[in-house]
């Protein structure tokens, strides 16, 4: 009778806690309004370290581990890299679906030195895409959504990079990424 009591008492105290853990992650994600890939990239620098909740259509999702993804703004132009982090993975099947995703907002900040190096690689005709700051690696054309997006184009977002550099009067172009935490929606 003892022991049936204790695992009672015990299954009891731990169905509790799960529950309160699962009430405290939804309150959480309902607390944090849904940003588009545009509004984040707009509000980016005062969000660094901060949980952030964004919205936007998957256009690729990494090959071999599904590590990472990248989601969309209103334009092919304005992109955001997801980590999958405490996510896991991203599927295949996620390419051109919509997504919501809560995460930690994080940022590279490269130098001249940086972007030198990233133009030499191009010059060199092999990939100047340093921690993923132009985007992904993926083939030159890919279909998402039945529309075609370049998925890169080294030269002109080195040339936009530079110009951003030239601008900047922190001396460092910022390149924007969320850690992942929760997938929240998938469509």
């Amino acid at each position: 009778m003892k022991k049936t009591m204790i695992l009672f008492v015990s299954l009891a105290v731990l169905i509790s806690c799960t529950s309160q853990n699962k009430q405290k992650k939804e309150e959480k994600s309902a607390e944090l309004a849904v940003l588009t890939v545009d509004e984040l990239q707009t509000q980016a620098k005062d969000l660094v370290g901060k949980e952030v909740m964004v919205k936007g259509m998957v256009t690729h999702v990494c090959k071999e581990s599904g590590a990472r993804c990248f989601i969309m703004g209103s334009t092919e132009d304005i992109s955001l890299r997801i980590e999958a982090g405490k996510i896991g993975s991203f599927a295949q099947d996620q390419m051109g679906s919509d997504i919501q995703v809560r995460g930690i907002l994080q940022e590279v900040q490269l130098d001249e030195e940086d972007l030198a190096e990233m133009e030499k690689a191009a010059a060199a005709g092999e990939s100047a895409n340093k921690g993923h700051a132009l985007g992904h690696n993926g083939p030159a054309m890919h279909d998402v959504d039945g529309g075609k997006h370049d998925s890169i184009n080294q030269t002109q977002k080195l040339e936009q990079m530079s110009q951003k550099l030239a601008e900047s009067k922190e001396g460092y172009v910022p390149v924007y990424y969320l850690d992942g935490v929760e997938l929240i929606q998938k469509k």
